[in-house]
């Protein structure tokens, strides 16, 4: 009994440590999405934030600043979507395929150019727990939940910000109207552009943490795969969570499991196919799409431009 207790609570803290990048990253997703923006930059954008995060890191050996540049990464890309999708009214799929496509190359570039081909790639150190004092001494739930990094409890308490930002103050009900009605917020004086601007770069700084995120937890190094598509899953965890931050929050915790359960089972040696445990998460995203599609509650200009000079259908 004692050694179940034990592997379950190594489990769930596992679970829990991994929830952090789906966390900021549906964040992220939730923020611009409710300006009307949808972000499908994500995969690229965290592994160039993973990548400037490990070289700022590993340079200057800290680990707030390689956070800094990852987040500055992130703002970059995201003033760069804002650019083409809000001045320029490009197709924001297309645009944001192509900064994906733009991430993957930058990340693996800037790699090759600092630290070019090593048969041992260098290291930085890894977040360690904070733990927390009295309540991390209790059972389970200590370790758990109050012994994690301080990327965790950021990433918690951005959450808990942005659903008070969002639902409890002027500013963001006028930032929820433009991505329901832009039309409308437009003639009550709001200022779209400017709106869809600012929350879209604020979120490529968060997407940036997510992905800086990873080579300091998980690696301490940095490698292409390091991302392993949680960018593309973060897009079901914001539909399961139905653009809004304290749902995403807890749908973070149910994806990070079941990516966790695909290492975890190796490690107690599943008489699974690896493959197949690697296909888990995957696996779990596609089922929660089928079933929360239809009933997903989208903000009604998502994706769309907007275009003042236009006449409406």
């Amino acid at each position: 009994m004692t050694d179940l207790l034990a592997q379950l609570t190594d489990f769930f803290s596992l679970a829990v440590a991994v929830s952090v990048p789906y966390i900021l990253a549906g964040q992220s997703m939730t923020l611009a999405g409710r300006t009307g923006v949808f972000l499908v930059f994500n995969e690229g954008v965290m592994l160039a934030s993973a990548s400037s995060t490990f070289l700022v890191a590993y340079l200057t050996g800290n680990i707030l600043l390689g956070l800094l540049a990852g987040a500055l990464t992130g703002a970059v890309f995201g003033l760069i979507m804002s650019f083409f999708s809000v001045t320029l009214k490009q197709d924001q799929f297309v645009v944001g395929l192509a900064l994906f496509i733009m991430g993957v190359g930058v990340a693996n570039m800037l790699y090759k150019i600092v630290i070019g081909v090593v048969s041992t790639p260098p290291q930085v150190p890894t977040l360690k727990g904070i733990g927390i004092p009295l309540l991390s001494d209790i059972p389970f739930l200590g370790p758990v939940i109050f012994d994690q990094s301080g990327m965790f409890y950021f990433a918690v308490a951005l959450s808990l910000a942005l659903w008070y930002f969002l639902y409890r103050t002027r500013y963001g009900l006028n930032l929820r109207s433009v991505g329901e009605n832009p039309r409308v917020s437009d003639s009550l004086g709001i200022n779209v552009f400017r709106t869809r601007y600012l929350a879209t770069i604020v979120a490529g700084m968060i997407m940036g943490l997510a992905g800086g995120y990873l080579p300091l937890y998980f690696t301490g190094t940095y490698t292409p795969a390091l991302v392993g598509g949680r960018g593309w899953i973060a897009i079901a965890l914001t539909l399961f969570g139905r653009w809004s931050p304290l749902p995403v929050l807890g749908g973070a915790l149910v994806f990070s499991v079941a990516d966790v359960f695909g290492t975890y089972g190796q490690i107690l040696d599943l008489p699974v196919s690896p493959y197949f445990l690697f296909m888990v998460p995957f696996i779990v995203t596609l089922v929660i799409l089928v079933q929360v599609y239809r009933k997903a509650e989208l903000p009604q200009a998502l994706g769309k431009a907007y275009d003042r000079e236009s006449v409406e259908d």
